[in-house]
């Protein structure tokens, strides 16, 4: 194996000045140095082309579209997969940012041939880079792992969440090719289906440190559509899809999925999501600074738990927007007053 292979990095982009700058300079800042970077602005309508085009890295490869959208970024995402030069893939997402090390890291661990997909820990932050949480790979070895192959199915189908961050993957060109490049499924962004169909063709290697930061704020995709159920009633379709069209492949490593049981058990899963929502989306909100939208959550959350505790931390929501500071946040840190902040969120 080349000790420096070249690793190309895909950043679709569109109207992102706010941050563009923290993107770019995390990967000009990267101590591996052999890489390009593919960005494909998807007809940005703000001066982030500029700014790009301002950094005169020879490395840096920049592309502009006609505007696609939200809804056709899987087809961006392949388009620009189809510019690349590398043997391996980097992903990073217009508005997150990488640690220094993220590029080197991960290089070596490519050095084992059934390596097909490498990610990491993940810094959930907001506008401003203040740090809202963190997520990590599984517990569970075998899964954070896929090893043996196809074992990240027991999460990814089973409990139909996505534990792999988009902006901490790097994966092998050539296994990705192999399956036709990033999966296109209706109502779902490119990761979730396409780390489910990587999942049968080799092992994952999951690292223990973080290897990007995930920013949330207010005008992020993530934030602004407010499609959280659809996203995860779309990922069980996918997978309603993706069983009988991989069980030979499935049987052959070993997997027989009882479809009356995911059923039930991807029931108790919405039910859980859908009744946590409200919750999850006010603590964001508060880390966010939008006190009005994490009031109206709250509100929604107390009317389904009408519990003392919840109209106590309601009334905390309250005064932090007459104070114009969270105030929730730091208790609930110092009381353990919340659950499942950023957890088991569907992408």
């Amino acid at each position: 194996m080349n000790s420096r292979p070249l690793v190309s990095i895909l950043t679709p982009v569109f109207n992102q000045r706010a941050y563009i700058r923290k993107t770019l300079q995390s990967v000009l800042n990267q101590t591996y140095k052999n890489w390009e970077w593919i960005i494909l602005d998807d007809g940005s309508t703000d001066d982030t082309g500029d700014i790009i085009k301002s950094a005169h890295d020879s490395r840096m490869r920049y592309f502009y579209q006609e505007h696609a959208g939200i809804q056709y970024l899987t087809k961006t995402y392949n388009k620009a997969l189809s510019l690349c030069k590398g043997s391996y893939v980097a992903m990073l997402d217009h508005d997150d940012y990488w640690p220094e090390y993220k590029l080197e890291v991960q290089v070596k661990g490519f050095d084992e041939q059934d390596i097909v997909l490498s990610y990491g820990e993940c810094v959930l932050v907001n506008g401003d880079g203040r740090k809202m949480g963190y997520l990590k790979p599984p517990a569970d070895v075998a899964i954070a792992g896929n090893n043996p192959v196809g074992s990240a199915l027991r999460i990814l189908i089973v409990d139909r969440y996505c534990f792999i961050i988009n902006s901490t993957v790097m994966f092998r060109k050539s296994a990705l090719l192999k399956i036709g490049g990033f999966v296109k499924a209706d109502g779902l962004y490119h990761d979730y289906p396409t780390w489910v169909r990587l999942s049968l063709e080799g092992r994952f290697l999951s690292h223990d440190l973080c290897l990007g930061y995930w920013r949330r704020h207010p005008s992020s995709i993530s934030v602004r559509n407010n499609k959280e159920v659809e996203l995860f009633d779309s990922g069980i379709e996918y997978i309603r899809r993706f069983i009988p069209s991989n069980e030979k492949k499935l049987r052959s490593l070993g997997f027989f999925f009882d479809m009356d049981y995911l059923e039930d058990n991807w029931r108790k899963r919405r039910a859980e999501f859908a009744t946590y929502l409200p919750y999850n989306k006010t603590m964001l909100m508060l880390n966010l600074g939008r006190f009005e939208v994490a009031a109206s959550e709250f509100e929604k959350y107390v009317r389904q738990n009408p519990s003392i505790k919840n109209k106590i931390i309601w009334s905390l929501i309250k005064l932090s927007g007459s104070l114009h500071a969270d105030i929730v946040t730091p208790l609930a840190a110092f009381k353990n007053l919340t659950v499942g902040f950023f957890t088991k969120w569907p992408r």
